[in-house]
């Protein structure tokens, strides 16, 4: 479900009910379209208010996520910190039902005038913004720019008046009486009940209007049926959303959230799988959680992204040249035999001839084989020269096997790198995913590397049920040093059978661990790997002493004998449980 005005409604509600008079303590910005305000609350709480104009993830909530801020504040960072610097939060309104936030400031300028300042948010998809007003509404500042090239009929920049954004051809409903819902119901009356709701009033997602005509009984019928009933459902919600009566819940595809919403969802039926939470801050915290990690990455990791996609579709291509070589060598045995039947036929030596018509000896039945020839050369020299094009060839094949083989181990170190950029959360796994990328001739390194200093980062840690410490690797570089460096000869490692994945290793205090610490870290690396999504995913497992790295192969490219497999399916809730540096 997106982003819509109930949501907007419900967050207002929060935002007035427990941050009204909080102070701004910090204004941090994690990626360059999202704004995190620190505030301080009057009962000494310290709490984070989310502002996102992101074009595939536009929020405003409050937030217990912790994120990582870039070394070098934005513009528009350092501008907030200067003008909302100890501002006073004093409320929050949503004009009109429209998927706008206004949010009011108390501060002071810097003679300690006070002043207001308002920051508007936009929750629009593509065109959603974050804009900073004064109290006579010019734009101070905004997150996204929009001049004469982007848009016509809007402009949004710095000394610009703020204008609200083109209002939908809607009603807004909390405005709609029981007279003008009925005569929408007459101008619509063919129309199906799950579609009504969205096509007449502002602020209805389609989730929400299907809803709404499920509670009426209306579902996949039309409006002229049902009447009074959608109008009950109607007046309900309104009553709802003045009352602040709110009821957020997600909706689960086994462990995948596909829907959420303000109030509680009964159209997916009695097996549907419902979580439901105090707030709605809460709630779009945890719908938005993986979504919002894998865009984090995509922003700050593009880099690396571009260097790994560059990097793969260089291989493949050296991969069709190399296919394109072997097909030319198929002709190896042909410019042998012609050798050997032009030897065999010497005594038939007639220089100036353009071709010779043999039998070939080596077939059932001998047939007639003719063979082009240099007329410039005698039947000895053409046989010699057939014998060099073999041996050129037989050659070739052989050097195009070896780096074709060579090809696809790079490819498939590609592919390790691209997984474990799919699991980084922080910048320095980020970092280490470059480092790494350096070090192995993929990428070069920039200007300021000499300065940078060496990136600390550790294994992840988890503790089994049974209390056995667990390490799993992010990446390659780490993924040698703990299995190489770091485990004992007679821990236990774990990866995931024929796939790119971390390097998990179970330490091993003397005494075997029971099977259920087996399975558990076997399910680790199952879900830190490239089938987390699978089932029945097989996974081998060995101590550390079998465990070998041939010279000269790829960061975390290992190999191992004496091997045990285990068939398990990846359980993200347990991974989240066991682990320890949460």
């Amino acid at each position: 479900m997106p982003y819509d005005s109930f949501t907007a409604a419900a967050v207002v509600s929060q935002i007035n009910k427990e941050l009204s008079g909080a102070r701004v303590e910090r204004v941090n910005a994690p990626t360059g379209d999202e704004i995190v305000l620190n505030l301080r609350t009057e009962d000494r709480r310290s709490v984070k208010l989310c502002l996102s104009a992101s074009s595939s993830i536009p929020k405003v909530n409050i937030t217990d996520v912790v994120k990582d801020n870039p070394a070098q504040a934005s513009a528009l960072c350092m501008h907030l910190r200067k003008h909302l610097n100890s501002a006073r939060l004093i409320s929050a309104e949503q004009p009109d039902f429209e998927r706008v936030i206004k949010i009011e400031f108390d501060a002071t300028d810097e003679l300690g005038y006070p002043r207001k300042e308002y920051i508007y948010c936009e929750i629009m998809g593509k065109y959603s913004n974050v804009i900073v007003t004064d109290a006579d509404g010019k734009i101070i500042n905004c997150i996204k720019p929009v001049d004469m090239t982007v848009s016509s009929k809007r402009q949004v920049l710095p000394g610009m008046r703020y204008e609200a954004p083109p209002p939908q051809d809607k009603l807004i409903p909390t405005f709609v009486m029981a007279d003008q819902f009925a005569k929408l119901c007459e101008k619509y009356a063919e129309l199906e009940a799950d579609g009504f709701f969205v096509k007449c009033f502002r602020g209805f997602s389609p989730l929400l209007s299907r809803e709404a005509a499920y509670i009426a009984g209306a579902s996949g019928r039309p409006v002229r049926e049902h009447g009074a009933a959608l109008y009950a459902v109607f007046r309900n919600f309104m009553r709802r959303i003045k009352e602040a009566e709110f009821s957020p819940c997600i909706v689960y595809d086994g462990k995948k959230p596909v829907d959420y919403s303000v109030f509680e969802l009964g159209q997916y039926g009695q097996g549907a799988e419902i979580k439901r939470f105090a707030t709605i801050s809460e709630c779009i915290d945890v719908f938005y959680a993986e979504r919002e990690s894998v865009e984090r990455i995509k922003q700050r990791g593009g880099d690396v992204l571009r260097l790994i996609s560059a990097s793969e579709a260089h291989i493949k291509k050296k991969l069709d040249n190399i296919e394109e070589d072997l097909r030319k060598c198929e002709d190896a045995e042909k410019y042998r035999l012609y050798g050997d039947l032009l030897t065999a036929n010497l005594y038939r030596a007639e220089k100036g001839g353009s071709s010779l018509t043999v039998q070939n000896y080596y077939e059932d039945g001998a047939p007639e084989v003719s063979i082009p020839l240099d007329p410039r050369v005698s039947l000895s020299a053409n046989a010699q020269k057939y014998y060099k094009k073999y041996n050129k060839a037989k050659t070739a094949k052989t050097e195009a096997a070896k780096r074709g083989e060579q090809a696809k181990a790079e490819l498939e170190y590609i592919k390790t790198v691209s997984d474990a950029l799919s699991r980084a959360e922080t910048e320095d796994d980020l970092e280490q995913l470059r480092t790494e990328l350096y070090e192995t001739g993929y990428a070069k390194r920039g200007k300021d590397a000499k300065k940078a200093k060496a990136v600390k980062n550790r294994p992840m840690h988890f503790r089994t049920d049974g209390g056995y410490d667990v390490y799993v690797g992010k990446n390659n570089l780490q993924n040698d040093r703990l299995t190489l460096k770091e485990a004992s000869r007679f821990d236990w490692f774990f990866h995931v059978k024929d796939a790119p994945g971390s390097h998990v290793i179970m330490v091993q205090d003397g005494d075997e661990p029971p099977a259920r610490d087996f399975t558990q870290a076997a399910r680790l690396a199952a879900y830190y790997s490239s089938k987390r999504e699978g089932v029945n995913v097989e996974v081998d497992y060995t101590q550390v002493r079998n465990v070998k790295k041939p010279a000269g192969s790829a960061p975390g490219f290992v190999i191992y004998h004496q091997n045990y497999s285990a068939v398990v399916t990846p359980d993200p809730d347990e991974a989240a449980r066991l682990k320890v540096d949460k």
